[in-house]
Formats: C-alpha cells, sequence, structure tokens
C-alpha cells in the first residue's frame, strides 16, 4: 500500500490546482500532494510536499477525510489523506514546480478537465463535508481512459 497526501490549499475562497504533467493524468488539473516518506507524520508530508510543488510554506490545518483507491489496471492500493491547508493572501507563488490556478467552488464541479477522484474528494470532503471515508475502484477502459467507481 502506497500511502499519499493531497491538499486542499485554499487562498480567498478560492482552491489551488495544479496541471500535471507526468504520470497517469497529464494536462488534468489535481490537487496536488505526494507520498509519505518513510518516518514522517502526514502533517509534516504535505507540508514538505507544498514547499516542493507549490514554493511557499504552508501549515496543516486539518485532516479532512482519507480514501483507499484500488488502481484496477496496476492492481495497487493507495491510502490517500486529503488535508486542508489555508494560504496567506498575501503569500505569492513565486518557484512552483507545477503550472497552478486557483479555482472557485463552481469552476471545479463544472470542470472536465480536473481529475475526476479529485473533483469527488473537494466536494465530497470539503464543499459537501458528507464523510470522512471514501473508498474508491479506479478502472482503464478499453480507449484507455480512467473512471471510477465508490465501493458499496
Amino acid at each position: 500500500m502506497v500511502n499519499v497526501v493531497i491538499g486542499i490549499v485554499i487562498k480567498e475562497d478560492k482552491i489551488l490546482l495544479i496541471k500535471r504533467e507526468r504520470g497517469d493524468f497529464p494536462g488534468l488539473w489535481a490537487i496536488p500532494g505526494g507520498k509519505v516518506e518513510e518516518c514522517e507524520h502526514l502533517n509534516e508530508a504535505i507540508e514538505r510536499e507544498m514547499f516542493e510543488e507549490i514554493g511557499i510554506k504552508m501549515q496543516f490545518k486539518e485532516l479532512l477525510g482519507f480514501s483507499t483507491e484500488i488502481m484496477h489496471d496496476k492492481e495497487k492500493t493507495s491510502m490517500l489523506y486529503i488535508c486542508l491547508l489555508e494560504m496567506n493572501p498575501a503569500d505569492k507563488i513565486t518557484n512552483p514546480e507545477f503550472e497552478y490556478k486557483f479555482f472557485s467552488k463552481d469552476e471545479i464541479i463544472n470542470s472536465n478537465n480536473i481529475v475526476k477522484s479529485d473533483k469527488l474528494f473537494i466536494k465530497t470532503f470539503y464543499i459537501d463535508k458528507s464523510t470522512t471515508y471514501l473508498p474508491l475502484d479506479c478502472y482503464k477502459d478499453d480507449n484507455g481512459r480512467y473512471y471510477w467507481k465508490q465501493f458499496d
């Protein structure tokens, strides 16, 4: 199992997303984050990942929830910890690793250019606050496109 932290970063009521350049979803917008290193707490991991990807020191605010995501095409399970961080309005992103943009909640809900599981995480854990655990199964269709199903 791979432990991953992702950070919902809020600034002036908008959510920060980065454009994926590599991996499974290149060209799509996604929640920034990465793998938890050995002997690292979740709060340390998300703060480190945000600094590496965005170039700003941010403080972990709270754990919003977690998801187990099974990638069936890779036979891999990830434990994703969805963290909330708040960005100071005065902070400027000056040296990002990725292209970034701040999205309103409506833009996220209505966009087709955001990783679908990330949209679900934002809606479930941040907007609706409907649960703290979301099990997902991820599949790849014959055309190479990913799709998700909530595990029952």
